[in-house]
């Protein structure tokens, strides 16, 4: 018989085994280090202690990590990883961690549930369907690892650039505060923004990421969010604009890629697509509104209790 308890039940080496346990021989196995797993859960804002863990009697077997976000006064929480063991899978022990989960987001007064799956993963889409969830965006990572062109992202017109932090874009008028968690400035700590201006105008904003080897040279450049100002009338300049900003075509090959990028972001897929770029994995973005007691209903029940 399974039990549930909560992530904070094991200490960081054995979540890291867990982890890597828990994805193993899914459409793309994931290992993390202890090291790498408390970076990843303080820059995405996840919680241990507000995770679950399903035990079969002594032994850990699957696990819910979940994240917890306030986004324009609104209480998120988003589920940054189920997985579970190989020889567990198909005994429904997915469904009953995200049932524990469910009071969890009661107890925490959350008004919203996010997640990703992978498009090609239907077992798990249907799961979460079941409980609930439904799709309401496409996303992809798109790569690039071969030379750009040197006349790649062409663009028309005079811009000005300020170069950031991904905090400096969150008061931006038309920032997409709803994209993928870890594309939302909050799990950016360690990457870049840019602010495109025409005159006093801000007309786009991109956050990307560049890493770079022991050398100094670049190995690799993430690409978060680019967004023009909705209806303006240079947008493909713009965009154009960041995206040769961003990826350099000056520089040599690298890995250039997207991160759960919006597929409705027409403008900037099919610029990538246009300079090589292909899909690598595609994903469902999916939310779950969730009702929560009015401060009179809860006064009531105080009362009553």
């Amino acid at each position: 018989m399974v039990s549930i308890k909560r992530l904070n039940t094991l200490d960081f080496q054995e979540a890291a085994d867990l982890f890597n346990e828990g994805f193993k021989h899914y459409f793309t196995d994931i290992t993390l280090t202890v090291d790498s797993l408390i970076k990843k859960l303080a820059n995405e804002d996840l919680s241990p202690e507000k995770s679950v863990v399903a035990f079969d009697q002594e032994k850990p077997v699957g696990f819910v990590i979940n994240g917890f976000r306030t986004v324009n006064g609104q209480k998120i929480s988003w589920n940054g990883g189920t997985g579970i063991i190989p020889e567990y899978r198909g005994k429904g022990i997915g469904k009953e961690m995200i049932t524990a989960c469910m009071d969890i987001y009661e107890e925490e007064g959350v008004e919203l549930l996010l997640l990703e799956a992978i498009s090609e993963n239907t077992r798990a889409i249907k799961l979460y369907e079941s409980m609930g969830y439904s799709i309401f965006d496409e996303l992809t990572f798109l790569v690039n690892n071969e030379p750009l062109s040197e006349g790649a992202f062409y663009f028309e017109g005079d811009y000005d650039l300020i170069h950031g932090i991904p905090q400096d874009v969150r008061d931006i008028e038309f920032y997409q505060h709803m994209t993928a968690w870890q594309t939302q400035y909050q799990s950016l700590k360690d990457s870049e923004s840019l602010i495109v201006k025409c005159g006093q105008e801000t007309v786009g904003y991109a956050v990307f990421k560049r890493t770079k080897n022991a050398e100094g040279k670049i190995e690799g450049i993430a690409l978060y969010q680019c967004e023009a100002k909705p209806g303006y009338e240079k947008a493909y300049d713009v965009i154009q604009f960041m995206l040769r900003s961003v990826y350099s075509p000056a520089e040599p090959a690298c890995r250039r890629m997207t991160v759960n990028f919006s597929k409705s972001n027409k403008l900037v897929c099919d610029a990538l697509s246009k300079e090589g770029f292909t899909v690598m994995i595609e994903q469902v973005h999916m939310s779950k509104a969730v009702r929560t007691p009015s401060s009179s209903e809860t006064e009531t029940k105080a009362v009553q209790s």
